[in-house]
C-alpha cells in the first residue's frame, strides 16, 4: 500500500510539473522517476495532452525528444481516455495553439488521424480554433509556406490600424509610418528581412531541383516515402556482397526521421546524406561504419544522433557545425578521441559507453552547460573530469568500469540536489572511506559530495596524458613490427 502511495505520489507530482512546466520536475518525472509521457490523469488525459492543450510548448519538446530517443513514438498520437479519439496534436489545434502544434509536428506525429467524430487536428484548428493559418500549416505536416510568411508580414504591418479610418486614411498613415521607419534605420532591417526571404526561396528552388535530379527509388520503402512525402523513413534490411544504399532516400525532403539498419556490411554513408538539411533525428546505429562522413555537418538542424554499436574509431570535426544536436549516443564504437564536441555546447545527453576513452578532459566539458546525462561506462578513463563541476543540470554521472583511482576537489561544485546519480562503481579508487559508501550508502551522492568538498584536493595532475603517449608509443612499435614482417 505504501509502494502504491509512493508511486501515486511521484506521478502527481509528474503532471503537475507539466501543468505548470516545471521542466526540472519535468525532466526528473522522465528520468528517475519512471513517469513516460503516456501518464494519464484521473480523466485520462496523458501528459503530453496536458501540456498540448495548456501550449506548454517547453514541455512537450522535452517529452517529444523523451519519446524520439525512446522510440516509442505511438505515445505521442494516444487518445484520451473519455473515448473522445482526441490526440494531443487535436488539442492544441483546438486552442490555437501554434508552438504546441509545431513542436508535435516536428516530433512526427499523425496529422491525417481523426477522432471519433471524423475531425483531423486541421479542422479542430479550422472550426473550433477559428484559425486557418494554422489548419493549413498542419495540413502540410508542419512545412512552412512562402505565401503565409507573407501575409504574417501583411498582418504586422497593419498592427497600428485605427478603427474606423478609411482606405485612403490607411495609405496615408503606412507612408508616414514607413517613411519613420527608415529614417531610424529601419531599411537596413528590411534589406536583412527580404535577404531572408530570399535565401529561404532559393533554399526551396533548390530542394525541387534536387527532388527532380533524384535518382529512381530502387527499394518499395524509399519509394513510399518520396511518393507520400513521408515525416519518417526506417531503412531495416541486410545488403547483399556489394549492395550500396538506394541513393533516393537521401532526395526525401519531407524526412525529418532517419533510421537505417542495414547490419555490419555498411561501413560508411554517402556524402548525399547532406541533402537532407530538414532531418531531426538520425539513427544509424547497429551497422558497421568506420567513419562517419564529413558532410553530416550540413545537417543543421539535426537534434539527435544515434551511432551505437558500429567501428568508429574518431570523429569528423565537422561534426561541430551542429549546433542544434541535442542527443547523442555514440555507445559500443571502438573510439580513444572525441576533441571533435568540444564546441558542441547544446548536447543534452552524452553516451559514450563502451569505447577505448582514456579521458574526458579533450572535449570542454566544463562548457556544456546544458547536459543532463553523462555516460561513459566500460572506457578506459584514468582521470575524474575536474571541469564537471560547471555542468549545473549535470543529473547523472555514469562512469562504472573504468581505471580511476581518486576524484578531484572541483566535484564538490556540484550540487546533490541536482545529481540523482554518480556510479563509479569497478574503478580502483584508492580512499576507502569513497568506497564504502560506494557498496553501502543509500546516500550516496549526497554523502560523496560533501566527502569531496571537505576531503579532495582540486588541481590534481592528469594522468592521462601520459597513457596516452604510452598508448601511441605501443601503436607505433606494433606499426613498425608489421612493416618488418
Amino acid at each position: 500500500l505504501k509502494s502504491d502511495i509512493y508511486m501515486s505520489s511521484k506521478k502527481d507530482q509528474f503532471l503537475n510539473a507539466c501543468r505548470n512546466q516545471k521542466l526540472d520536475t519535468v525532466r526528473w518525472g522522465i528520468g528517475a522517476g519512471g513517469q513516460q509521457p503516456s501518464s494519464r490523469d484521473e480523466h485520462g488525459f496523458t501528459a503530453l495532452m496536458i501540456c498540448a492543450s495548456l501550449n506548454k510548448h517547453k514541455a512537450v519538446q522535452m517529452l517529444c525528444d523523451w519519446c524520439r530517443r525512446s522510440r516509442m513514438k505511438e505515445q505521442l498520437d494516444l487518445t484520451d481516455g473519455e473515448g473522445n479519439g482526441t490526440t494531443a496534436l487535436m488539442m492544441a489545434a483546438k486552442f490555437g495553439h501554434e508552438e504546441s502544434c509545431r513542436e508535435l509536428l516536428d516530433a512526427g506525429c499523425n496529422y491525417a488521424m481523426k477522432c471519433e467524430r471524423g475531425k483531423t487536428a486541421a479542422d479542430y484548428a479550422r472550426k473550433e480554433g477559428k484559425n486557418e493559418r494554422l489548419a493549413r500549416f498542419i495540413e502540410r505536416g508542419g512545412e512552412e509556406s512562402d505565401e503565409e510568411e507573407e501575409e504574417e508580414g501583411e498582418e504586422k504591418e497593419d498592427e497600428n490600424a485605427v478603427e474606423g479610418e478609411t482606405a485612403t486614411q490607411r495609405s496615408r498613415r503606412k507612408k508616414k509610418e514607413m517613411e519613420a521607419k527608415e529614417r531610424g534605420g529601419a531599411s537596413a532591417a528590411s534589406a536583412k528581412e527580404n535577404k531572408k526571404k530570399e535565401k529561404s526561396k532559393k533554399d526551396k528552388e533548390k530542394e525541387e531541383e534536387d527532388e527532380q535530379d533524384a535518382p529512381e527509388p530502387k527499394w518499395p520503402e524509399v519509394k513510399k516515402a518520396m511518393k507520400e512525402k513521408a515525416k519518417e523513413l526506417t531503412i531495416s534490411r541486410k545488403l547483399e556482397d556489394g549492395e550500396q544504399l538506394d541513393l533516393a532516400m537521401f532526395y526525401c525532403s519531407s524526412v525529418n526521421t532517419l533510421k537505417i539498419e542495414c547490419g555490419k556490411s555498411l561501413t560508411q554513408l554517402p556524402k548525399e546524406i547532406k541533402k537532407l538539411k530538414g532531418l531531426l533525428t538520425l539513427i544509424i546505429s547497429e551497422n558497421g561504419l568506420t567513419c562517419l562522413p564529413k558532410e553530416i555537418g550540413k545537417l543543421k538542424n539535426l537534434r539527435v544522433l544515434e551511432c551505437e554499436g558500429n567501428k568508429l574509431e574518431s570523429l569528423p570535426e565537422e561534426l561541430s557545425k551542429l549546433q542544434n544536436l541535442e542527443i547523442l549516443r555514440l555507445g559500443r564504437n571502438q573510439m580513444n578521441d572525441v576533441s571533435a564536441l568540444k564546441k558542441m555546447n547544446n548536447l543534452v545527453t552524452l553516451v559514450l559507453d563502451n569505447n577505448r576513452l582514456r579521458t574526458l578532459d579533450d572535449f570542454d566539458l566544463g562548457a556544456k552547460s546544458r547536459l543532463i546525462t553523462l555516460s561513459a561506462n566500460n572506457n578506459e578513463i584514468v582521470d575524474a573530469p575536474s571541469d564537471i563541476g560547471k555542468c549545473t543540470l549535470l543529473t547523472e554521472i555514469l562512469l562504472n568500469k573504468n581505471n580511476i583511482e581518486e576524484l578531484p576537489g572541483e566535484w564538490g561544485e556540484l550540487k546533490e540536489k541536482k545529481v540523482r546519480e554518480i556510479d563509479l562503481d569497478d574503478n580502483p579508487i584508492k580512499d576507502s572511506k569513497i568506497k564504502k559508501m560506494m557498496g553501502k550508502s543509500d546516500k550516496f551522492v549526497k554523502e560523496l559530495l560533501t566527502y569531496v568538498r571537505k576531503n579532495c584536493k582540486t588541481g590534481l595532475a592528469k594522468k592521462a596524458g601520459n597513457a596516452m603517449k604510452s598508448s601511441k608509443k605501443k601503436k607505433k612499435e606494433k606499426e613498425e613490427e608489421e612493416e618488418e614482417e
